[in-house]
């Protein structure tokens, strides 16, 4: 269907563009932390309800990741990619004049509903359409770049926050929108070759998207509403029906949305799953260190944002380097450097306290940004290269869907350590805490994300080395 593109400098221009378009995603995934202070002040919300400005966004590009990623993948990735970029301008331009949370929480909802489009075609523009052995280079590039964004959001919105309102943080999207759309039209390739027309799988894609939601709900409302509330017990319910129906379901179809015998390779699981719990480190950090920086160390919100950005230029040093270096040697051995890193910084952040001042968290910073820029190209390229042959394509919308579903869950599962460790914070604005309950519910959020480096550490021990073939050039 697709060819191969030999030509270098079409090669660098499709690189780019996969890379721009993760970047937005990404920086829209964070962009909005270090501001979340300010709109929550504005809105009179407590820490949970505002975790939903975050969490929609990321709830739906990883409800609606996998259904793209398949219509992009036979034959439509240009159209996917265009159509993304608009909505996801939309999205943007609604947030920016949200009045109220209820409507921010959908603007940011339709936000997501285009990001899902344009990070499910994104990563095709490599696997399709780069040669094998740049492959790794070509993933290296958009995990660094996606890493920078996520890091590199927080100092922009506490710039433009500080200095202009936190509507601009939204508004920056739509002149950029515009541009990526003619970008598309210019360099993504047509396929060669007339599409096969296969049935789309809408009962998976809506058991899918119910699984999702219905986890998210359960893990967030539970602490507020009592996990043995009405509430909980229905969301518990719809999610392990939709689980074990999707599951079902695919096993059954003949053009499921996931093929989920995918997952009977212990070695796949064992990456995805490496990977799905570095994403949920990564946010959950990333929405709880802003908190502590504002409320714990009075910083303002533009201090906040540059303190953050130390994370994004390692990133940004390191992530393309090691991509390439990953394509020589590997990927087993960047994906357990990185876990050590992601380690470090999850014990830093367990034994701070406000008396040590900014430059106890330095360290931290520091680790955070070695953790992500070393294994995003690695351990993304490790589920690809472990789905199953013919799997590909599939392996691809695994990988970024629990890019997206790995965050969702992260922040989902900080608020509820938080929650759990401070009942007092429940429906009380995190201005109004202490300084002593935020510290202890700061500090068990950083327990659970020293769990889950180890387990990423042990994981990615685990599953043995592959270094990709390299083609002639």
């Amino acid at each position: 269907m697709y060819r191969v593109v030999e030509n270098p400098t079409h090669q660098k221009m499709l690189m780019l563009i996969s890379a721009f378009a993760i970047f937005m995603d990404s920086l829209d995934s964070s962009i909005v932390n270090v501001a979340m202070p300010v709109i929550a002040a504005e809105y009179g919300i407590d820490i949970s309800a505002g975790s939903w400005i975050v969490m929609a966004y990321l709830l739906i590009m990883a409800g609606f990741i996998l259904a793209f990623g398949r219509v992009a993948d036979n034959g439509k990735i240009r159209e996917v990619f265009s159509i993304g970029f608009f909505i996801f301008a939309a999205g943007s331009l609604l947030s920016a004049i949200s009045p109220i949370l209820s409507v921010m929480i959908i603007a940011r909802g339709i936000q997501g509903l285009g990001a899902s489009m344009i990070a499910a075609a994104a990563p095709l523009l490599i696997t399709r359409f780069l040669p094998e052995g740049k492959r790794g280079l070509g993933m290296g590039v958009i995990a660094t770049t996606g890493g920078i964004a996520f890091t590199f959001g927080p100092p922009l919105g506490g710039l433009l926050t500080a200095f202009l309102s936190w509507h601009w943080i939204f508004l920056i999207n739509v002149p950029i929108g515009i541009a990526a759309i003619l970008l598309a039209r210019t360099v993504i390739p047509k396929p060669e070759t007339k599409p096969e027309k296969k049935p789309f799988d809408w009962k998976g894609t809506w058991l899918m998207f119910a699984a999702i939601a219905s986890i998210i709900l359960f893990l967030e409302r539970g602490p507020v509403l009592g996990w043995t509330s009405v509430e909980s017990i229905v969301t518990g319910t719809v999610f392990t029906v939709s689980i074990i129906w999707f599951t079902i379901h695919s096993l059954k179809s003949d053009n499921p949305l996931l093929n989920v015998r995918i997952f009977k390779s212990w070695k796949f699981s064992a990456v995805a799953t490496s990977y799905l719990l570095t994403c949920g480190v990564f946010a959950g950090v990333m929405y709880m260190v802003p908190y502590y920086m504002q409320t714990s160390l009075s910083l303002d919100a533009a201090v906040s944002g540059f303190l953050l950005m130390i994370s994004a230029v390692i990133t940004a040093l390191v992530g393309i380097p090691v991509g390439a270096w990953s394509d020589r040697i590997g990927c087993r051995t960047p994906c357990i450097l990185a876990a050590v890193f992601r380690i470090s910084f999850c014990l830093i952040l367990l034994f701070i306290i406000p008396q040590w001042g900014v430059i106890a968290l330095l360290p931290a910073l520091v680790c955070m940004g070695l953790a992500f820029g070393i294994s995003g190209g690695p351990a993304t390229t490790r589920i690809v290269q472990f789905a199953p042959k013919g799997e590909e394509g599939a392996g691809t919308s695994v990988m970024i869907t629990t890019d997206f579903l790995g965050g969702v869950i992260g922040v989902a599962a900080y608020v509820v350590m938080f929650s759990f460790a401070v009942p007092q914070s429940i429906g009380v604005p995190v201005t109004s805490l202490s300084s002593e309950l935020f510290l202890t519910g700061f500090h068990a959020t950083a327990a659970l994300g020293l769990v889950f480096g180890i387990i990423t550490l042990i994981l990615s021990a685990a599953v043995p080395n592959l270094i990709a073939r390299r083609e002639s050039e």
